[in-house]
């Protein structure tokens, strides 16, 4: 039985190998699967569950939602991704942001809410 420290290793590895210039390799996240696949039972469905769950993180990573009280231009839109580029992530990592996600909320009066990975910027009114 593999130790859970290993086990952890393993679906670190493949997660960044699933991941090139911030987007998802499906081609990857396929072969990834059909390792994890290979392990015994127990530890397979550990493995692809954990797996999943690192993807998942990995892409908001890359994911910019914006919360603002109208449909933003696509200037801003830029702007806005500028910014969170520029943002140093922990162990001096950039962020590239591959996927902009916007939604309207009435109840914000100006300005916008940001959020890539677990940072959050609020400028809104």
């Amino acid at each position: 039985i593999m130790m859970k420290k290993q086990l952890q290793k393993i679906v670190n590895k493949l997660t960044d190998a699933s991941f090139s210039d911030g987007k998802m390799n499906e081609s990857q996240v396929a072969k990834s699967i059909k390792i994890l696949k290979s392990l015994p039972q127990s530890e397979s469905i550990k493995a692809l569950s954990e797996y999943l769950r690192e993807l998942k993180r990995k892409q908001r990573e890359h994911t910019m939602y914006i919360e603002a009280a109208t449909q933003l231009s696509p200037t801003q839109l830029r702007e806005a991704k500028k910014i969170a580029e520029k943002k140093v992530l922990p162990a001096g990592r950039q962020v590239k942001i591959t996927k902009v996600l916007v939604s309207i909320n009435k109840e914000i009066l100006g300005g916008f809410k940001m959020r890539v990975g677990d940072e959050i910027w609020d400028g809104s009114v």
